[in-house]
Formats: structure tokens, sequence, C-alpha cells
């Protein structure tokens, strides 16, 4: 049985339910579709409640960094996430992929504070979550620290664009001015922040089944003086209504929701390379949620496999 979430402090923006442009902080630079010529900024008067922006990037990391780590505690505690099936092996990885659960009850959800509290009927959120440990070595069946940092940190979309052949688009939507930026978390201090939102669509078989769009807010982060990132994605409600939407625009397309966050670390005691990725999601359209959560382990434990096969072509030489 999946794991409860009452021992976990949880919060309100990583959340399945995700959050309207108005929360969004201002200063914003977007680009309207189709071409990129002209750039406008989100003055943030849509909400006297939308915090600036390095207070909305301490919220956002602090509620993250206790949630991922609850799978595998950096402190050596047993993790509280459920294990679910036995480990996935793959020949593109050298290192099996595990997989866990997480149900974060409606009850729960109804007393986080900052979240609806007149929802009607909500339902609880589940996650499913991989882990993974890899040799820091550009080789086959691994890669190296640099290599996890340049795909994933910086070019988080490219990349999965890139490996993943469901994915039919990607657009950077846009971009907040993060430089000079750290913020104090959880007691670490974060650095290297980038935050912009970004529009996914992926391809749904079998048809008739329409194509899905995913349009996110994404940050990451990197933890000062360590070998260690974050990428948190967080959905947006109405993201259709901006003026930069293009994907979550087109009638052919169902917006669906993801929200996620991923850990990438050197493990000091061994030197590998730690890959922990959490996520709920809602494809949204006809299928119904637990037909969708029964497909999602294997989807996120085969994407360790397709970076793994991806990333040796990227290797100069």
């Amino acid at each position: 049985m999946a794991q409860s979430s009452t021992s976990l402090l949880l919060g309100p923006y990583l959340r399945l339910e995700g959050i309207s442009c108005a929360q969004l902080p201002p200063g914003g630079k977007g680009v309207e579709p189709p071409t990129a010529s002209t750039e406008k900024t989100l003055d943030g008067s849509a909400s006297t409640a939308a915090p600036n922006l390095k207070t909305f990037i301490t919220k956002v990391i602090t509620e993250s960094v206790p949630f991922i780590d609850s799978v595998a505690p950096k402190s050596g505690t047993a993790g509280t996430w459920a294990a679910k099936g036995k480990p996935k092996k793959y020949a593109s990885s050298g290192a099996p992929v595990y997989l866990y659960e997480r149900t974060v009850a409606g009850a729960d959800l109804d007393k986080i504070d900052g979240m609806n509290q007149f929802s009607a009927d909500r339902k609880d959120e589940t996650w499913f979550c991989r882990r993974s440990c890899h040799k820091n070595e550009a080789t086959k069946g691994s890669a190296s620290w640099e290599e996890f940092s340049r795909s994933f940190k910086d070019h988080h979309a490219e990349t999965e664009d890139a490996f993943t052949s469901t994915v039919i688009g990607a657009r950077e939507a846009m971009r907040w001015d993060t430089s000079g930026i750290e913020v104090e978390a959880n007691g670490d201090r974060w650095t290297n922040i980038t935050m912009v939102v970004e529009e996914m669509t992926h391809r749904i078989d079998p048809k008739p089944l329409k194509n899905r769009t995913f349009p996110v807010l994404q940050l990451a982060a990197e933890l000062k003086g360590v070998q260690e990132f974050l990428v948190i994605s967080i959905p947006l409600t109405d993201f259709e209504k901006s003026p930069y939407a293009q994907y979550t625009r087109d009638k052919s397309l169902v917006i669906g929701a993801y929200v996620a966050v991923e850990r990438v670390r050197i493990v000091p005691s061994s030197g590998e390379i730690e890959w922990i990725m959490a996520t709920a999601s809602d494809a949204k359209g006809v299928l119904p949620q637990w037909m969708q959560n029964m497909g999602v382990p294997s989807v996120i434990a085969k994407d360790v496999d397709m970076f793994l096969a991806w990333i040796p072509g990227q290797r100069a030489g």
C-alpha cells in the first residue's frame, strides 16, 4: 500500500492542482507566438497576492526539498515512500531503476494553507518516483556529472525533447531574470537559479486519442558548494489565456497537467550520481485517472534507459 502523507509537511506549490498565471511573480518576459520578435513583460498586476521573485523561489524550493528527500533521505534514515515492484533493468543503463509510490490524501490537501479551501470532493494525489545511482563516468551505461548537469540543469526541455520519441513539440514561453539571486531554504543556500515557462506537447496513442500539451513553470537551482541540483515543474492552470501561449491555445490538443521534482547529486560516500524524479500527473481527456496511473511507473523508469541510450551520441569523437 502506498505511504500516506500525514507525517510530511506539505505546501501549496508542488501540487498537481497547479497555480494560475496570477500567482506568478512579476518580471517574467514572454515571447508572443508564432514569432520570437515581440517580447512583453508580465507585470504581476493581476494579483496582489503574487510574491516577488526571490520570495516565490524560496517558497517553492523550501517546499520541494523535504518532499524529494523523503524518497531517500541524505541523513541515511529510511525513506517514507512505498517501494513498487522489482527494480527495472535496461540494456542502456548499468544501474537498476527503483520505483516508489506515495499518496497524498485529499483530506491532507484540504488542510494546506494557500490552497483553495472550498474545493468540493478533492481527490487524492498519487505520486510515482524513480531512483537510480550511476557511475560518474562518460562511458557506456552511464554519464558524467557534467553530462547530467548540462542535460537536465541547463537544458532540461531540450534534452527531454531530444531523447523522448513521444515529445513532438517543446518551446520556452517565458523567462525570469534570476541573475544574482541566491536563496536560503531549509538551512541551505541555492544558487545558479533559472525559472521559465515551458510548453511541451506529447503524442498520445492509440488514435483517436488526442495529443496532449503540458504548460509548466520550471525552476532549476544548484545547492551551493556541492554537486547537487533540483528541477521543479509546476502546472499552470490557465496558461491558455496568456499572450505567450502557443500549444496551450491549440484546440486540437488536450491540456494535461503534471507536477514533478527532480534531484540529481553526487553521493559523498560513494561518488556515484544519484538521480531521483518524482511526479504526479493527469493527462485529462477520457482516460480515467486509475488507468493512467497504471502506466506511469514504467514510463518514468524508461526515461533512464532512453537518456543513457541517447547521451553517447552527444559525446565528441
